[in-house]
């Protein structure tokens, strides 16, 4: 008896464990880390607030409630599509029944009130929870239901959701968009296609299957290489150029490193390309997330070294 009562404890704590990490996976949490630290990468730039913790704590919660949000929708919406896929049908929680659909919506709403909460209670910015607002709205109801199931194009629209962290977090501490903000946005919605389509490539008979409209189904994987080396191209082109403004003016290890990384990506768009039909998409596809990742460091570096332009 002593022993069933000591046991029961930490079943119902690793119940509780499990619970919650389905709850992470619902948020999709490791695509909502990256909005929360683009973010913080924007209010660097920005330059009041970069090192003032306790002006940004209550912002990491903001990105992160609001991408939470967004994703947990998704996947609510996309729970049959994600049952007929071999790499979601285990690991997501809606499919494998481990979440119900009301404790989904019950989740996304509570995360949705704790991000416009904040950011009106904190940081008082009608700006901030529109941008909040539109995202989650953008990708469970406009990218989600309408375009993705109807248009392979929607990778490309479908980018605005995710480049949204920097928006949210500038009109957070600013309450304003200036140019800087919307570069920031452009630099991530240029770089999410080629991103994602490196990894339909390689999923493509599991999209085919749950009947996803992806680009290498309906037009061929031809016609997907030859999109990633166009927007490869677009996007390198834009990194570099982004000193222009004058926000990034001083952005001089950013420079340096765009340029390194973008030399980098441009031969893996063009070796994907040629090796068609079987390109090597998952070394690319690995390399666009350091690629990001790296810039957005390297913003935070120059705004801590060199300041913010004026």
């Amino acid at each position: 008896m002593s022993e069933a009562v000591a046991v029961m404890p930490r079943s119902h704590l690793a119940g509780a464990g499990a619970f919650a990490m389905d709850l992470l996976r619902l948020a999709k949490f490791r695509i909502t880390l990256v909005a929360v630290f683009t973010g913080y990468a924007a209010v660097a730039v920005h330059g009041t607030y970069a090192a003032d913790f306790g002006h940004l704590w209550p912002l990491i919660v903001c990105l992160f409630t609001t991408g939470a949000s967004a994703n947990a929708l998704n996947q609510l919406f996309e729970r049959d599509k994600d049952a007929s896929m071999a790499r979601t049908r285990q690991r997501r929680p809606l499919p494998s029944g481990r979440i119900g659909v009301v404790t989904a919506v019950v989740f996304s709403l509570c995360m949705l009130g704790a991000a416009v909460a904040i950011e009106l209670l904190v940081y008082r910015s009608w700006l901030a929870v529109a941008c909040s607002v539109v995202t989650v709205v953008y990708y469970a109801f406009i990218y989600t239901l309408w375009l993705k199931p109807r248009y392979w194009i929607a990778t490309v629209i479908g980018g605005v959701p995710g480049a949204m962290g920097p928006m949210i977090a500038w009109a957070a501490v600013d309450n304003a968009l200036p140019p800087a903000a919307w570069a920031l946005f452009g630099l991530i919605f240029l770089w999410t296609p080629p991103h994602v389509w490196a990894l339909a490539i390689r999923l493509k008979d599991d999209y085919a299957r749950a009947g996803i409209p992806m680009l290498p189904v309906v037009r061929g994987i031809d016609a997907t290489t030859k999109q990633i080396l166009i927007y490869g191209v677009v996007l390198v082109l834009f990194t570099v150029a982004l000193p222009l403004l004058p926000a990034f003016s001083r952005s001089w290890i950013y420079l340096g490193l765009a340029c390194v990384l973008g030399a980098i990506f441009l031969a893996w768009c063009v070796l994907v390309h040629v090796r068609r039909p079987v390109p090597p998409t998952m070394p690319l596809f690995r390399f666009t997330i350091i690629h990001l990742a790296l810039l957005f460091c390297a913003l935070i570096a120059d705004a801590f070294l060199f300041g913010s332009a004026p």
